[in-house]
């Protein structure tokens, strides 16, 4: 029997999802606090699309009360990020995700250690995973629209990156592909609610000492090819 439950997609800015929201059929929007979930479909696909704001809290919080309000069965977050050692233009598909600004070493534990109540027990968890196989759909579309398409880690922590010595850290200590502000956060509330994830990233500039001049110019070019993606995959999914 067909699953009838949505997708949800979240983006964290509107250039990340109004060409989604744009290609929506039936489409009807609702608020919850503060956001704007628009329901329809999308290729013929029950989805909801939410942007979320910048940031781990805000899109936990969009992440939260989407499943809550829609119960998804898959969230895919979809966005723009800062490439490590991955060149601007290509997509950057997780196999999991850490939160690189989440430190409590000063008491003992690995850096990205988070903890995590689930059922009543407690969790420590660096590493959270993303669904294989939305990630291996994704990753079969994105050879045909992307340069480059890569399978790795997304580093999430509330800081633009733009440092080249950040990038190689982050590179040596977590094996990160690129590094943004959501997906980390998305990954973690899908994991404590038992939600499939999967976080992609078209990589707008290289987390470096020019990123603040290469964001603006390439966040709207390599957000529409992820928009691209997306249409391309939900029906696989």
């Amino acid at each position: 029997m067909e699953n009838k439950s949505p997708i949800g997609i979240i983006g964290a800015m509107e250039v990340e999802v109004n060409s989604i929201i744009a290609r929506l059929a039936g489409k009807e929007s609702s608020g919850t606090a503060g956001l704007l979930f628009y329901t329809g479909e999308l290729e013929g696909v029950p989805v909801v699309v939410a942007e979320c704001g910048p940031g781990k809290v805000n899109s936990a919080v969009c992440a939260q009360i989407m499943i809550l309000k829609y119960k998804p069965r898959l969230i895919i977050n979809t966005g723009v990020a800062g490439g490590v050692g991955v060149k601007i233009g290509d997509l950057v598909t997780a196999e999991c995700c850490v939160q690189h600004d989440f430190d409590t070493t000063a008491i003992g534990d690995p850096l990205g250690t988070l903890f995590i109540r689930r059922e009543g027990r407690s969790e420590d968890i660096m590493k959270l995973p993303c669904d294989p196989n939305a990630s291996r759909v994704l990753m079969e579309e994105a050879r045909d629209i992307y340069g480059g398409a890569h399978l790795g880690v997304i580093a999430t922590g509330d800081i633009f990156v733009a440092d080249k010595e950040k990038n190689r850290w982050l590179g040596e200590k977590f094996g990160a592909k690129a590094v943004e502000m959501e997906g980390g956060s998305i990954a973690q509330a899908c994991y404590m609610n038992g939600v499939p994830c999967a976080v992609l990233r078209a990589i707008s500039d290289s987390a470096n000492d020019d990123s603040p001049v290469d964001f603006p110019a390439f966040a709207r070019e390599t957000a529409e090819k992820s928009a691209e993606l997306l249409i391309r995959a939900v029906r696989k999914l």
